[in-house]
């Protein structure tokens, strides 16, 4: 009984942070609170996720939370995984940017009329550039 309690509690708690969060889309807030009270329902009716699960051809229901947790992760893992990369892009394009403007800035203070450094494309544009 304690269990489902701390387990309630946990649910609540990250239903309450997903809502807080008002740069979520709408979808995002109904998915999760849709989540979050099927997870309240098998955590207050265990025994009612076996018919659930062997109707799903797996033999018991908390097998079937296991499995579908590591599905969730999975997507999760891979959402986060190319958020990173983006972020990865995005970063050394602005610091490209950055080393080029920094040189303007120097060039302008010392009084060279040397023509700035040419922003080369980083190799996945040129590529998509030759393609089109």
């Amino acid at each position: 009984m304690i269990a489902r309690i701390v387990f309630l509690a946990a649910l609540v708690a990250i239903g309450y942070l997903g809502f807080v969060r008002r740069n979520r889309l709408p979808v995002n807030i109904m998915l999760l609170f849709v989540v979050l009270g099927l997870a309240a329902v098998a955590v207050i009716f265990p025994e009612e996720m076996d018919p659930i699960a062997q109707y799903m051809g797996v033999t018991a229901g908390v097998d079937m939370i296991v499995y579908l947790v590591q599905v969730g992760l999975l997507f999760v893992s891979l959402h986060f995984y190319t958020k990173f990369v983006d972020h990865q892009r995005q970063i050394a394009v602005l610091v490209r940017e950055m080393a080029i403007l920094k040189a303007e800035l120097d060039q302008s203070r010392r009084g060279t009329a040397s023509p700035p450094p040419v922003l080369q494309p980083h190799a996945d544009q040129r590529a998509r550039d030759a393609a089109e």
